[in-house]
């Protein structure tokens, strides 16, 4: 792709020459050489000076108060230029095209109802009453069980296994070996004897939802576990049963939240959190990583530790440990006097 076009495709301007070819977008990060047809995403200074490689780029998508600093550069915006960075990767990515085809190596129920364009893959499970929403794609070893429901252009990758009753809603990405629906972690012991719960809600899930590999979401007892649109989960994630998980909600990886958790909209949880069960994250507040709620946040308030407080409140108790050891010996020592 020409320098000037791919400035064109992004309403921006350039300078150098027009005429140059770029044939993708590379990371400053990366332990390689710069490469001379690769355009780099530079946008602030600190990201300049951090990187002594970036003196060496001869491509940029930068912004203006930084494109003298390369030979070519396409004029981004500062505010918002990340929209940009992520329509220039766009340009660049190569996903397997396939056309529209139902695979004769499927499993599919006669009663299943298959929506325009849908595209189901070897070996994928449909099971009685499915329905599947137009140009929805269903890949290898896909399981559906009876009465899910899936919306449009929803993606599963291989391995996806949603349990019945379950619905997604629209342009959902599901990756390989996520479970939706498995029974929630209802038991009661009782004369020694253990009785398991039936669950016989379902999971709810919304519209422009990413879970990663390895997720699992439980379905309610008795109505529905429930995620928001636009929520996006990294791998190994668990929602309990009964979660209301909101929208807007960011959720990183190992992040385990207990049965009847309710997370409102615009959350984040950082990774390895875990959130004790029937508690409430109110909107925008941020659990930060290693940390594990043990009572109702506020909102837009980050919290930290095992109990999580408040970020400033627990970073100034961080701050104390060092001078405890000798706290100690002086509280020995006055002990010992007064005895």
């Amino acid at each position: 792709m020409k320098l000037k076009d791919l400035a064109e495709q992004l309403g921006a301007s350039f300078t150098g020459s027009g005429d140059l070819e770029i044939n993708g977008i590379k990371d400053l990060e990366h332990h390689t050489p710069v490469d001379p047809n690769s355009i780099y995403y530079v946008a602030s200074k600190k990201y300049l000076a951090k990187h002594k490689k970036a003196s060496d780029v001869k491509i940029a998508l930068t912004i203006d108060s930084l494109a003298s600093q390369f030979p070519h550069a396409i004029i981004i915006p500062e505010e918002g230029s990340k929209v940009k960075f992520i329509q220039v990767v766009s340009l660049f990515e190569k996903k397997p095209s396939y056309n529209a085809y139902v695979s004769e190596k499927a499993s599919i129920h006669p009663t299943a109802k298959l929506g325009k364009d849908v595209t189901i893959m070897d070996f994928a499970v449909i099971q009685e009453n499915v329905v599947i929403g137009d140009r929805a794609v269903i890949f290898p070893n896909v399981v559906l069980e009876s009465n899910v429901e899936i919306g449009d252009e929803t993606v599963l990758k291989s391995g996806v296994v949603v349990y019945y009753n379950c619905k997604l809603g629209k342009r959902n990405l599901i990756h390989s070996n996520t479970v939706i629906g498995a029974d929630g972690f209802g038991f009661y012991d009782y004369s020694g004897v253990r009785y398991k719960v039936p669950q016989i809600g379902n999971v709810i899930i919304g519209d422009e939802v990413e879970m990663g590999a390895h997720c699992t979401v439980d379905r309610a007892a008795l109505e529905s576990t429930t995620i928001g649109n636009f929520t996006k989960f990294d791998d190994h994630v668990h929602v309990g049963h009964n979660c209301r998980v909101g929208n807007y909600v960011y959720i990183a990886g190992a992040t385990v939240l207990a049965g009847s958790v309710t997370i409102e909209d615009g959350c984040f949880l950082a990774g390895q959190s875990a959130v004790a069960e029937h508690l409430t994250m109110k909107k925008g507040s941020i659990l930060m990583g290693l940390s594990g709620l043990t009572e109702d946040s506020k909102e837009k308030t980050a919290y930290f530790g095992i109990p999580a407080r408040p970020a400033l409140e627990m970073h100034r108790i961080h701050s104390s440990l060092p001078i405890l050891p000798e706290l100690a010996k002086e509280h020995s020592k006055r002990k010992k006097q007064e005895s």
